[in-house]
């Protein structure tokens, strides 16, 4: 996976838009979740873009971290990936101008947190999933993640997502709140991106940076937190590490993995 932008323009308003390039495993790497940060830094410091689009292909969105790069670290070298995850989803929830996910494809684990974060979430409507995989590779869902799932989904969804890791079709996305809407193809879904960002133009830039500033800030604090918090947690229960080193060799191996249920409860 490889990034990409462009700056279009509709309604002689500028757009800053973020490609997921399908070149390459649709993973996430910490090189990569910096270059977003860096890029999203960019389109808010450019005065003249008044909205940002992230836009993955068709097939696959992007489907969570790359297994290379966490079966190629040590413990304190995935503590900083998983960090990177946390900078990323900051990065995301402080962009101060409206943020609208266009998703082609599968969209897991890190896929999922990237189009959650957005605004406003289109997905085409097919064969692709959308959920938050983590538990099944053996990691927690944290704080910030479900501050933000309240956010966005029903609350009766929010444990079964947590919990379960539940992947889910574009329309039961939408009806739980995952996903704003469908649509048939990436050109319908750029529509329906060009349509709310006219709408949201009415406001001022003003009122709109200070207005999700108050909507996120809980779950901002909570993810600069959570790297720390993720850290502790791989010491008091150091299952976790070979549970996630398990499921990504059997990732790459194409098997279901052999996780262990031991824990620490105390």
């Amino acid at each position: 996976m490889k990034l990409a932008k462009e700056i279009i323009t509709a309604k002689d308003s500028k757009i800053g838009v973020m490609k997921f390039l399908p070149e390459g495993p649709m993973t996430l790497t910490l090189p990569i979740m910096h270059e977003m940060g860096a890029i999203l830094k960019e389109f808010t410091m450019d005065q003249e873009i008044r909205a940002g689009i992230i836009n993955g292909p068709d097939g696959d969105f992007c489907v969570g971290l790359d297994p290379d790069a966490i079966l190629s670290s040590s413990t304190d070298e995935i503590s900083k990936i998983m960090g990177g995850i946390f900078q990323m989803f900051t990065s995301l929830m402080s962009f101060p101008k409206p943020l609208i996910a266009e998703v082609g494809g599968n969209a897991v684990g890190g896929g999922a947190i990237i189009a959650y974060t957005c605004d406003y979430r289109y997905m085409v409507d097919g064969k692709g999933r959308i959920g938050f995989a983590e538990p099944l590779v053996g990691l927690p869902i944290t704080r910030s993640l479900i501050l933000r799932m309240r956010q966005v989904m029903l609350p009766s969804a929010v444990s079964e997502a947590a919990l379960e890791g539940a992947l889910y079709k574009p329309a039961e996305a939408v009806q739980n709140g995952l996903l704003t809407e469908v649509g048939a193809s990436l050109e319908e879904l750029r529509k329906k991106s060009l349509s709310k960002i006219n709408v949201l133009n009415r406001i001022p830039a003003s009122a709109t940076v200070e207005t999700k500033r108050a909507l996120n800030r809980d779950a901002i604090e909570a993810a600069l937190a959570a790297p720390k918090e993720l850290g502790e947690l791989f010491h008091s229960q150091p299952k976790m590490i070979p549970n996630l080193l398990e499921a990504m060799t059997a990732n790459k191996e194409r098997r279901r993995p052999s996780l262990t249920h031991e824990a620490n409860y105390a």
